[in-house]
């Protein structure tokens, strides 16, 4: 009897079990239920962290680039588009809740995924070019105008394409809302919309650089005429071969007068826009060359009212070797009204060469006046 009474109980256990495993497993798939807006908000969150150190990332990436250290350009890159992928990923998920909130906030952090996605595709493009973007300033350093234009077609071919992207992303980081975002990330929003502008003007000087090389190449060739006149001019002055002297500046004033033809506006207008600050090494010292040498309306008259100056300078000279002082020192009195009454020059090289010729007037005009000439 007591085997049969142990074989009816164990069935009513079974039965106790199976309610109790029931209502737990009920009560677990109601907290899972219940949690799952919860987990939603967790993954929006999540991809919001991996989209804003895509964006750090790839900044960082950008740096090394301008300071021309490709290596680690292409590590923190790799580092870049990992985040850039589990972003996605986590917003996607994210992105299938019902939860408005939560909704708003995942379209919120994509906006800022994909703006690290244009980032990375940018300092990618900067990468692939780099070979020709070298080329190009080497050939531009040697004067090989047209081989650098060459190269920096190519350079542009692969840049070009982004900026619609570069802009777009920009403009749409203006609308971001932030009382969408977890509080946490606020700052770093900011932060993160900040680094993308900076990239994003970083990228458009390497592309004016490249278009400056591109555009230019006829006008820079003229410059290195003029460079070259400027040179032959001095040494004439030098040698008190003043006969030279006039030739050679006129010669010079037909050449700035070519550079007013329209058809270099579109350089000069490009160059206008470098800002060598953004960059660093030889596409800094190239930006700032090329900003200086590739003289807009303004700036070309700047030069003209120098060489203004600078022929009643050599007709001061001149009179000077003759004898003739009071026409000397009138010749150079006139010559440094000319350069007072004008506006001082806003580009370095006319700030140079000013600073140099008023220098020489007042040495001249100490000459003239029976003192000894400096150095």
């Amino acid at each position: 009897m007591q085997k049969i009474r142990g074989w009816k109980t164990v069935p009513k256990l079974l039965v106790v079990v199976s309610i109790a495993a029931l209502v737990i497993a009920v009560i677990v798939l109601n907290i899972r239920m219940g949690g799952g807006e919860h987990n939603a908000l967790d993954e929006a969150v999540e991809g919001g962290e991996y989209a804003l150190s895509a964006v750090g990332r790839s900044h960082e990436s950008l740096m090394y680039f301008v300071q021309e250290n490709q290596s680690q350009a292409q590590e923190l890159l790799k580092a870049a588009r990992t985040s850039i992928d589990n972003a996605k990923a986590e917003l996607t998920s994210a992105g299938r809740t019902q939860d408005e909130y939560v909704l708003n906030m995942v379209e919120n952090y994509k906006i800022i995924s994909n703006a690290s996605e244009v980032m990375a595709q940018g300092v990618h493009n900067l990468l692939a070019i780099s070979d020709s973007l070298q080329n190009a300033l080497n050939y531009y350093d040697q004067g090989e105008y047209e081989k650098a234009a060459e190269q920096a077609s190519q350079g542009l071919g692969v840049l070009t394409p982004l900026l619609s992207e570069l802009n777009k992303w920009n403009s749409s980081l203006n609308v971001l809302n932030y009382n969408s975002i977890a509080s946490g990330h606020r700052d770093s929003v900011k932060h993160a919309v900040s680094q993308y502008r900076d990239e994003h003007e970083i990228y458009v000087q390497y592309t004016l650089l490249l278009k400056s090389l591109l555009e230019g190449k006829d006008y820079l060739e003229i410059r290195e005429q003029i460079d070259e006149k400027l040179r032959q001019l001095q040494s004439a002055i030098a040698n008190e071969d003043y006969k030279t002297a006039q030739r050679l500046l006129q010669e010079i004033s037909e050449l700035l007068k070519s550079l007013k033809d329209p058809k270099y506006k579109n350089a000069t207008a490009t160059a206008s826009k470098l800002d060598p600050a953004l960059l660093e090494g030889k596409a800094a010292d190239a930006s700032l060359d090329l900003k200086t040498r590739l003289k807009d309306m303004a700036g070309i008259q700047e030069f003209e009212n120098y060489l203004k100056s600078l022929d009643k300078f050599v007709e001061a000279s001149s009179y000077l070797s003759q004898g003739k002082l009071q026409a000397a020192e009138q010749a150079a009195n006139e010559g440094l009204g000319m350069m007072e009454q004008g506006q001082a020059p806003s580009d370095p090289e006319l700030q140079r060469l000013f600073t140099g010729l008023s220098g020489a007037f007042n040495s001249l005009l100490g000459q003239i006046r029976g003192q000894p000439p400096l150095g």
